[in-house]
């Protein structure tokens, strides 16, 4: 089997995902990959394209996205072009030309991306064309018409062409400049006929002109006449018109010749962009719908939180009723690894079960999910549903066949690292058969291991989870109140199907709901009130359960702001310590600066004054050691070595370190081509930004 038969795309509405993406392309070049879109081959592509999605979405939220601007298809004649069937025209070139320079600057954009690891790894995809396109642009302008510039003969042309047109219109002057002549014309500005001037003559005066007749008026009234005396003027223009025709193909020639060589990088080039187109296309999904780029796992369970179906997510957008929408929530492979739904007709079982395989094969694709946070999806060798006879959410028409016929190949085919998805297992036929068919089909699922979602009416398949480890009931919801489905699965408990109360509500009559109900019987009557109160119960516990992880979520979140802010108090507090040594350090040395010199000329001073001001000098001193920056100083400079650098705030340089003194407390330092013996205390670590 092969690996795009292993997928159930159309049963799932795939196309779906595809119009989706065709509808965000920035450019045509990505639709031909969104219309063959399928599950990636290998786990590593699938985490590598969801990765690109989720950067160029961050980028294109910051205003930042690739240069696309002038890629245009060129694959139309691409490949016949280069089989050797197709001559490019020189409009095609043109556009090759601006393609291929979209592809350089992509590249170039791409590599350009030092914090997003995944374009990065995506700039090598892209072969190096700018040298190509820089060749094009030597020979092909931006309107599409070859440069005089591409060959020395073609500008020789076109320089003859310009001296025939000059000619042309001379003779052309002197015609209209006859006065004879001119009487014999409807009009004295000339026009044109199969490449040739001429002039409209009067049809009974045509015998008057001599010339070449090249056409006739509809009424006959008018003749169109190339003049004698323009002849020759026009032959010789015409002569250098299809030498320049001629030229130009030998141009276009040799610039084939060139490409074909480089097949092989004109064409990944071209991938490349498409690739690139299609990876826009992914990240528009994130940034303008809110989806969530899911790298998927090599293995483990399927977990989705708040996920939603993209086409009805879609339907409801365009009609303004998103909020409207319940959204799913299920864990598939922890433990249990089959789910068996039950619940009402029209309460959501299938689309459910869509919304499941659609998004784990769009997780596969590499394309965004519509889920939360928590969504966890695995990469699978194979997703296999059997959903109705494959049409729209909304029916669910099958022959019992049919259904046989697609459930036998997902048993045959499914793995433990598959996913099966059963829509109402065991209808179609007699109950009792049905069931019995349906519940072999699970315990052979549930004994290989296979991930499963089977939604069911069959009383005997719900009581299939009770009786197996592997297996979880879950239902959808109902009000019985309202007789109307809330959408809302609720895993754990099986579901009652309400036909009696949907039939009661779309207009059957009451007679015969009525009669319905007592064939029915209490003891069926009392489960299912029994089923709605556990459902009704567990609404309650559930809302309690969101409510208490909001409540959750919200003290985290606080939590979280309360460390940030702590950590800034506490850079800030370390700030303003630093700044208060750095300020009294300044103005005590300042203080002793000022008194030092009066001090020591007080030192021999008579008793008691030279006394007091040698004990004044010592106070200074102690209390310059003692400050706090005094000792950082200190440890800093001890741990200096030769060729370090340090400044020196009163000579406000930089200066290199020559010895360390720790006895004296002196540094030798080299300023300039001097060295100079400074103490300790006149250095410090930090140095102002003009330094």
């Amino acid at each position: 089997m092969s690996a795009d038969s292993r997928f159930d795309l159309d049963a799932l509405e795939f196309r779906a995902v595809r119009e989706l993406l065709l509808e965000h392309l920035p450019t045509a070049l990505g639709r031909r990959l969104c219309e063959q879109l399928a599950p990636l081959p290998t786990a590593d592509a699938a985490r590598q394209a969801a990765a690109e999605a989720e950067e160029l979405a961050a980028l294109a939220c910051a205003g930042d996205r690739p240069p696309l601007a002038g890629a245009v298809e060129v694959r139309s004649w691409l490949g016949a072009f280069f089989a050797g069937e197709h001559q490019p025209e020189v409009r095609d070139l043109a556009d090759l030309k601006r393609t291929l320079r979209a592809a350089a600057s992509c590249r170039s954009w791409l590599a350009g991306r030092a914090g997003c690891p995944a374009l990065v790894d995506a700039a090598g995809v892209f072969p190096a064309v700018g040298d190509v396109a820089d060749e094009l642009d030597r020979v092909v302008d931006a309107r599409g018409e070859i440069l005089s510039s591409a060959s020395l003969r073609l500008g020789q042309i076109r320089a003859e062409i310009e001296e025939a047109e000059s000619a042309v219109r001379a003779a052309m002057a002197r015609f209209v400049a006859d006065e004879r002549m001119r009487r014999c014309l409807q009009s004295s500005e000339p026009s044109f006929r199969h490449g040739r001037p001429v002039f409209a003559v009067k049809y009974e005066q045509r015998h008057l002109v001599p010339g070449v007749q090249h056409d006739r008026s509809q009424s006959g009234s008018t003749v169109f006449v190339e003049p004698e005396v323009v002849v020759r003027a026009a032959n010789q223009l015409a002569d250098a018109r299809a030498d320049e025709h001629r030229e130009i193909q030998v141009v276009l020639t040799r610039v084939c010749r060139g490409l074909r060589k480089l097949r092989r990088e004109v064409e990944g080039a071209v991938e490349a962009l498409a690739a690139l187109d299609l990876a826009l296309a992914r990240a528009a999904l994130i940034e303008r719908l809110g989806f969530r780029a899911v790298p998927v796992r090599d293995d483990g369970p399927i977990r989705l939180r708040r996920a939603l179906h993209p086409i009805l997510l879609r339907a409801a957008r365009s009609r303004g009723v998103e909020g409207e929408l319940v959204p799913l929530d299920l864990t598939l492979g922890d433990p249990h690894t089959m789910l068996v739904v039950t619940g009402p007709n029209t309460g959501g079982k299938t689309v459910a079960l869509k919304t499941v395989g659609l998004l784990v094969c769009m997780a596969m694709s590499g394309v965004p999910v519509p889920a939360a946070e928590g969504t966890e999806l695995p990469f699978l060798d194979g997703v296999f549903a059997d959903i109705g006879d494959e049409q729209a959410i909304s029916q669910s028409l099958s022959t019992f066949s049919s259904h046989v016929k697609r459930i036998a190949r997902c048993i045959s085919a499914a793995t433990r690292r598959s996913l099966v998805l059963l829509d109402e297992l065991g209808a179609g036929t007699d109950p009792e058969e049905g069931g019995a068919l349906g519940t072999a089909v699970l315990e052979g699922l549930e004994k290989r291991g296979v991930m499963a979602v089977v939604t069911t009416h069959l009383g005997r398949l719900k009581d299939f989870a009770y009786r197996h480890t592997g297996a979880e009931n879950g239902s959808m919801a109902f009000d019985g109140a309202s007789l109307r489905p809330l959408y809302r699965l609720d895993v754990g408990i099986p579901g009652a199907s309400h036909a009696l109360d949907i039939a009661e509500r779309v207009g059957m009559p009451k007679a015969a709901v009525v009669r319905a109900r007592e064939l029915l019987g209490a003891r069926d009557e009392r489960l299912e009130r029994v089923i709605e109160q556990v459902q009704a119960a567990r609404q309650q516990a559930e809302s309690e359960r969101r409510r208490t992880e909001a409540l959750a979520r919200e003290a985290e979140s606080v939590g979280r702001e309360i460390e940030t802010r702590k950590r800034e108090i506490d850079v800030q507090r370390a700030w303003n310590d630093e700044e208060a040594d750095a300020l009294l350090d300044e103005q005590v040395r300042a203080l002793r600066a000022r008194l030092d010199a009066p001090l020591r000329s007080l030192a021999n001073a008579p008793k008691p004054h030279g006394d007091v001001a040698r004990e004044l000098i010592d106070e200074l001193s102690r209390l310059t050691e003692g400050l706090t920056l005094r000792r950082r100083r200190l440890r800093f400079v001890t741990g200096l070595k030769r060729d370090a650098v340090v400044y020196v705030p009163r000579l406000g340089k930089r200066c290199t370190v020559r010895k360390v003194d720790k006895v004296r407390e002196v540094l030798t330092l080299q300023v300039g081509k001097m060295s100079l013996d400074v103490p300790f205390e006149d250095v410090s670590w930090i140095q102002p930004l003009d330094a």
